[in-house]
């Protein structure tokens, strides 16, 4: 590996300070890769990646993945679980054992992990448009059959010695994308839920968590809105599956123009009816001095919709469940080493984990030097870049910036209230099951900037976050002080 972790250990109103306040039930910060290797016996890059994420000593110990149900747009081309009718008879895992299983085994060898299982497309044949792409809809007498699908794979997995932890319903219901997709309506994915998946899981004796929605935050609320209304469907729900993308901080999509941030709040204010969440925005952005254009409102607009929809039912979960930095017609090369990469996963899963996120999955584990495969032309960057011209293994900042919270937020732990009196400090604390708290603070900001760490009942040390750096600080369990 080009890097290795540094660990420092020190006894014992710019401030970050910690107190406990326990908040979320059940965490885990990890990632898995979509598709697999052609290979049943993992050569010595394979190892090398599957050490890099899973294990927990010299890697990120990540311990939550997400698999896909038939082909995405990462596969090598379109395809299903074989080729069946509605009785499902012909229905097989053998891409699955040639391509994937193997990668899965050898990480659950390194620690227990929680699979998230997703459909991108059902058969073409079960659909509307009859194409694996461009969205289309599930034909309403195929609804039984393709909930009975979800069963069958889920016991096929677990056959194989790979159980699964949860399932959605769908990856990304509002998306007519060029690659394998499916639309749904709220009402549709609703009464899917009520009326065929759950009550097949249950007939199936399938301890499965379902999540709905595994869409962008932006549309979240409104779904968990629709999701949670019929007590019918929400006992089946787990919770409520989000992803990234719509960031315009972050991406340019065509017809999304970039507002001046004045002009964008004379038109709100012209109606008199400025939104609860634009107030809180604007009351916590002086630090922007006016400079501030709409992408960054909508952005963070965004962001709260994480906390919105947590506050909603606080009984029921959130899941970050896909996340990356797509290319968009850049060249992979121009992007790597990508510092402001690292930046953006960092400063996402600190808002995400302090708005009631209880677990985070990345999109691709590895990718090669042209951000794929990709059959759909829909390239994106990945943590670790495989090289195949030279066989190197390229570890990219975000990979670094993941380990922060992979590795000292450990599963089973709980959130602690930790704010700062600094706005250019983001930080987020939690206290793990064996009892060490482990506080994770970034500076995004041009400056090295000092502060005071205070933690309730154990002292407080100055310490000091350079510029654009991401720093986590473990206390000891026992620690009387710092």
């Amino acid at each position: 590996m080009a890097r290795l972790w540094r660990e420092l250990y020190r006894s014992c109103g710019r401030d970050i300070s910690a107190d406990e306040c326990t908040k979320a039930p059940w965490s885990s910060y990890c990632n898995y890769r979509q598709c697999g290797f052609p290979s049943n016996q993992l050569n010595l890059r394979q190892s090398q990646i599957i050490h890099a994420y899973f294990d927990t000593r010299s890697g990120l110990g990540y311990s939550l993945g997400r698999v896909p149900i038939g082909s995405c747009d990462f596969s090598l081309g379109h395809w299903t679980c074989g080729d069946f009718s509605e009785s499902l008879q012909g229905f097989s895992l053998m891409r699955y054992e040639v391509a994937i299983l193997p990668m899965i085994r050898a990480a659950m060898q390194l620690g227990p992990m929680s699979l998230l299982a997703s459909p991108w497309s059902p058969p073409p044949w079960m659909k509307s448009n009859g194409r694996y792409n461009f969205g289309g809809k599930l034909l309403p007498q195929y609804r039984a059959p393709w909930s009975q699908h979800f069963v069958q794979f889920a016991e096929e997995m677990a056959s194989r010695g790979v159980p699964l932890w949860g399932i959605s319903v769908q990856n990304e219901p509002e998306a007519a994308t060029p690659w394998e997709s499916c639309e749904w309506t709220g009402d549709e994915e609703a009464s899917f839920i009520r009326d065929f998946l759950g009550p097949a899981l249950r007939k199936a004796k399938l301890d499965l968590k379902i999540v709905a929605w595994d869409h962008n935050r932006d549309g979240m609320l409104q779904r968990a809105a629709c999701i949670y209304s019929d007590p019918d469907v929400s006992e089946y729900v787990w919770g409520i599956g989000y992803h990234w993308y719509g960031d315009p901080r972050f991406e340019w999509w065509p017809g999304r123009a970039e507002v001046n941030f004045e002009d964008a709040l004379r038109v709100l204010a012209a109606d008199r009816k400025l939104p609860a969440p634009v107030m809180k925005v604007l009351a916590g952005s002086k630090h922007l001095e006016g400079a501030m254009h709409f992408p960054e409102l909508r952005g963070r607009l965004c962001l709260d919709s994480v906390r919105q929809t947590a506050e909603l039912r606080p009984d029921k979960h959130l899941l970050f469940t896909e996340g990356c930095q797509e290319l968009g017609g850049r060249s992979l090369s121009s992007m790597l080493e990508s510092w402001k990469t690292g930046e953006r996963y960092g400063m996402n899963i600190i808002a995400d984990l302090n708005s009631g996120c209880e677990g985070w999955i990345d999109w691709n584990l590895c990718l090669d030097e042209l951000g794929g495969p990709n059959h759909a032309g829909n390239f994106c960057l990945a943590p670790i870049i495989c090289d195949t011209r030279t066989d190197e293994v390229l570890l990219q900042p975000s990979y670094w910036f993941l380990g922060h919270f992979a590795r000292y937020i450990r599963p089973g732990a709980r959130r602690v209230l930790c704010s700062s009196s600094r706005d250019l400090l983001e930080c987020t604390a939690w206290r793990n099951l064996d009892d060490t708290l482990s506080i994770v603070v970034m500076n995004q900001s041009e400056s090295s900037l000092e502060f005071t760490l205070r933690i309730a009942g154990s002292g407080a040390i100055m310490t000091e976050a350079p510029s654009h750096s991401i720093t986590t600080f473990v206390v000891e369990s026992g620690a009387s002080r710092l």
